[in-house]
This record gives structure tokens, C-alpha cells and sequence, in this order.
């Protein structure tokens, strides 16, 4: 696994691509975290100007309602490293450095293990900066503070971390089949936020919970708020063990289908 991340590691310390993408995801989630709360409080208050109703104010940073908060919101923000995937692994094909890999003796599945690693890494640094935006976001908007309380539902970090890993698997699937970047960008986006959704709509939401991106959309549930219940409006507040399962039966079918294709590909 070390002599993997090697060989694979400085194809993206070199990569100017790869340095900005994740320069403006890091920057972006910080940037919407930060400011997301006073938006949103400074909307219902123009709102409430308009209406008879005293609209309740949002508190997106305390403990430990904030790492359902953060991480739900975060799953807007997941297309940036599935993008970051496509990329690396488009290049791959552009430059023809898998072909250059398998001849110097890497095997086709140490070439997607190398990849799914990536996969792996990339999400987990992004919930370490999620993790730390939202302790240092915490501390500053909370009179009380204890370890209790601080990490009381980090699990939605390790949800988010698997929402994560799922969805880059699935552009990994995606980077596979089609190869060029833009195409792949292209094909991902529109199954993203067109074909999936228009097709869970027409199926049983008893089906249609098991499809790839709507099972990663369950992970972590609409986080209740004031506002929510002043309306009677309740979700929920813990991660379901069935859409971890679903997550996690999609990222080894990933796995399997890019293994499958590309042990009959001509690289």
C-alpha cells in the first residue's frame, strides 16, 4: 500500500489542476461555513418584517447540533472532489501513465487500489477540515463548553466521510467509462442532478431510497431548527444503519464494476 501511494502520490503533488480545485473546495466550505448562519438569520429577519409571525433565528454553531449542520451542509459542496477524481483519473488516460504503470509490472488491481486510496485520503482530509471549521466554529459561538458535549454526533462525521467515498466511487465509475474529463464532468453532473432525481420520483420511495445518490442524500437527514418546528416539521437526528449499508454495498459494487471493466480493457 506504501509503494502504491509513491507511485501515485506525486502525480498529483506536480498537478497545478489538482492544487487549485482543492484550493477552492477548502476555501469555499470554510468561506460558506463561516457566514452561512448570518445569512440565513439576516433573511428570516427581512422575512419576518413582512409577516405577522416572529420568525426564530438559527444557531447552525452550537454543540452539538453543529456537525449535523456542517456536514449536511457539505453535501451540497461533494461534486468538487468528484470532479477532482474524474480529472486524476482522466489524466491518467490522456498521458497514458496507467499503460506506463502496468507495463513497469503494477497490476490493474493495484492501479484501482491506488485510486480508491485516493479516493479514501481525499475524502478524509476533507472531513478534517470540516471537523476543524466546525470545532473552531463551535468554541466561538458557545458560552458552555465540554468534551461531552463537543463530540456528542460526530458520527455525522464518519457519514459524511462515507457520503463522501461513496460519490467519488461513483465518478471514479464514471472517469473509467468515458475517460476524457469533460465528457465525464458532463455525463456525472447530469445523472447527479437530472437523471436520478427525475427517476427516483417516478419509482416507489421504497425502491427508490436504494438508488446510489439518494442513499448517499440519506446518510444525513434535513437538520432541525426552530423555524422547522414552529411549522410542526421534525427529521431526523441520527444516522440509519440501513442507508450506511446501502452506501456501503454500492462502494464495493464501484469497486467491482471498474475491476471487472478494466481487467478486459486494452489500456
Amino acid at each position: 500500500m506504501r509503494d502504491l501511494l509513491k507511485i501515485d502520490f506525486p502525480k498529483y503533488f506536480y498537478s497545478k489542476t489538482f492544487w487549485i480545485m482543492l484550493s477552492i473546495y477548502f476555501v469555499l466550505i470554510v468561506l460558506v461555513f463561516s457566514g452561512i448562519e448570518k445569512f440565513l438569520n439576516t433573511t428570516l429577519k427581512n422575512a419576518g418584517q413582512s409577516t405577522p409571525l416572529t420568525m426564530p433565528g438559527f444557531s447552525l454553531y452550537s454543540f452539538p447540533a453543529v456537525w449535523q449542520n456542517l456536514t449536511f451542509l457539505g453535501g451540497f459542496f461533494k461534486i468538487i472532489p468528484a470532479i477532482i477524481v474524474i480529472i486524476s483519473v482522466s489524466n491518467e488516460f490522456t498521458n497514458r501513465t496507467i499503460r506506463q504503470n502496468i507495463m513497469n509490472g503494477m497490476g490493474r488491481g493495484q492501479f484501482i487500489l491506488s485510486k480508491v486510496l485516493f479516493v479514501i485520503l481525499l475524502s478524509f482530509l476533507s472531513v478534517m477540515v470540516l471537523f476543524v471549521a466546525g470545532g473552531v466554529l463551535g468554541i466561538l459561538h458557545n458560552e458552555q463548553i465540554s468534551p461531552g458535549l463537543i463530540f456528542q454526533k460526530t458520527g455525522f462525521l464518519g457519514a459524511y466521510f462515507l457520503e463522501l467515498v461513496t460519490f467519488c466511487l461513483l465518478s471514479l465509475v464514471i472517469a473509467f467509462l468515458i475517460k476524457k474529463s469533460g465528457l465525464a464532468i458532463g455525463m456525472l453532473a447530469l445523472y447527479y442532478y437530472i437523471l436520478e432525481p427525475v427517476v427516483s420520483r417516478l419509482l416507489p420511495e421504497t425502491v427508490a431510497k436504494y438508488l446510489p445518490v439518494v442513499s448517499m442524500g440519506n446518510l444525513i437527514d434535513v437538520p432541525n431548527s426552530p423555524l422547522m418546528k414552529m411549522f410542526g416539521v421534525s427529521f431526523s437526528e441520527f444516522v440509519s444503519l440501513p442507508d450506511v449499508f446501502i452506501c456501503l454495498a454500492w462502494s464495493v459494487v464501484f469497486i467491482a464494476f471498474i475491476y471487472l471493466y478494466l481487467r478486459k480493457q486494452d489500456v
